[in-house]
């Protein structure tokens, strides 16, 4: 009956691009040779999302753009996404060798210049320093249908010899 035809409607968003259905995460792995907790303790999956200063915008680089995170285990997933634009190398996955990471363990903040990224696990603090979408793209009007993500150097800042992950001890 009617409730049949109600419940096969679903919402799809409109966009003026061609979008990637699944993101394609890249693998970034972090060792600093701790040695694993014995007990292995679990702690419990966490998810979270941060949203620029100015993704209410209109035009803004950073209008309607945000970044999501989950994490579980070993592993962290970040993946940054736009309402206004198809944002490439926008997924990536941080495995930490013998660390668990926390619940909630993940925290995002942005200054002028960067994007920060916190990751706390039962034995390390590591620091993720990323330019500001505002720094990548300079033309204050933004109407590209392709952007670059603010996660598109982190494969290549592992090849170097600073990681960018940085221990706190």
């Amino acid at each position: 009956g009617k409730m049949a035809a109600v419940l096969e409607r679903s919402f799809i968003e409109i966009c003026g691009f061609e979008r990637e259905t699944l993101p394609r995460f890249r693998e970034v792995t972090v060792n600093l040779e701790v040695a694993a907790l014995p007990g292995g303790q679990k702690f419990p999956d966490s998810a979270g999302a941060f949203h620029y200063e100015e993704s209410g915008k209109l035009l803004s680089v950073t209008s309607n753009r945000f970044i999501h995170w989950s994490t579980s285990g070993d592993t962290v997933q970040l993946v940054e996404q736009s309402l206004d634009t198809n944002l490439l190398n926008n997924a990536v996955r941080l495995k930490f060798i013998h660390c668990t990471v926390l619940p909630g363990g993940v925290a995002i903040q942005e200054t002028l210049n960067n994007v920060i990224i916190l990751v706390c696990t039962n034995q390390t603090v590591h620091r993720l320093v990323l330019p500001h979408p505002s720094r990548m793209y300079r033309s204050e009007l933004v109407t590209e249908l392709h952007m670059q993500s603010v996660f598109t150097d982190v494969g290549k800042l592992t090849s170097t010899t600073s990681p960018p992950c940085s221990a706190l001890r």
